[in-house]
């Protein structure tokens, strides 16, 4: 892609996508169709690694996910949106596209509500927790 900044607009002539180079990143920002427009998505590409950010209407950060070779890789990591000091709603490990790893949900005080393993996108059966009797066969 050439350096010059690239726009295209809505029907009413609002920004609807504007991509332009900063060094060696490719930037690309999607709008909403609002007076007062915020950033929808903004991708920033670099070596074929997309770090892509999702925003609320009003502006708040409400995910972040990476790609790589245009697959799901790291930690997808979602915000409440109605906190606007980024609180974590939950995050999802990805590798090569599928979930792999931890994935916590949390609740707005931040503590975890739902843990889940993945192992090449399949998620793994919870371990049993070992019983008091085998505990104390073991002492």
């Amino acid at each position: 892609m050439n350096d010059k900044k690239t726009i295209s607009t809505y029907p009413n002539k609002r920004i609807k996508i504007e991509t332009y180079k900063e060094d060696d990143t490719l930037v690309t920002k999607f709008y909403y169709d609002a007076r007062d427009a915020y950033v929808k998505e903004l991708t920033k590409e670099t070596d074929g690694t997309k770090d892509v950010k999702h925003f609320s209407m009003d502006g708040v950060l409400s995910k972040q996910e990476y790609f790589v070779d245009g697959k799901r890789h790291g930690v997808e990591t979602r915000y409440l949106v109605s906190k606007a000091e980024k609180t974590i709603k939950s995050t999802k490990t990805y590798f090569e596209g599928k979930l792999h790893g931890d994935c916590f949900t949390y609740n707005s005080l931040g503590g975890i509500i739902k843990q889940e393993v993945f192992v090449n996108g399949k998620i793994q059966p919870k371990a049993e927790p070992e019983s008091q009797d085998e505990l104390q066969e073991e002492d």
